[in-house]
């Protein structure tokens, strides 16, 4: 899914350390098994990332 992502969630995602990126390309994939289309991902991603809640979804998880 992650060729299927827009421009500014790939932008995003580059501009993430190891570990984050790490754990968006999971959720991309979840996103990918779960049926979520690839707009829906994108902008979940940029809002993530936006947000700065990656460590809070990935601890809790």
């Amino acid at each position: 899914m992650l060729e299927k992502l827009d421009e500014q969630a790939t932008s995003a995602l580059l501009s993430l350390d190891s570990g984050d990126l790490a754990y968006c390309l999971k959720l991309t994939k979840r996103f990918e098994q779960m049926g979520v289309s690839p707009q829906h991902a994108s902008n979940a991603l940029c809002t993530l990332v936006d947000n700065g809640n990656l460590e809070d979804l990935y601890q809790a998880g």
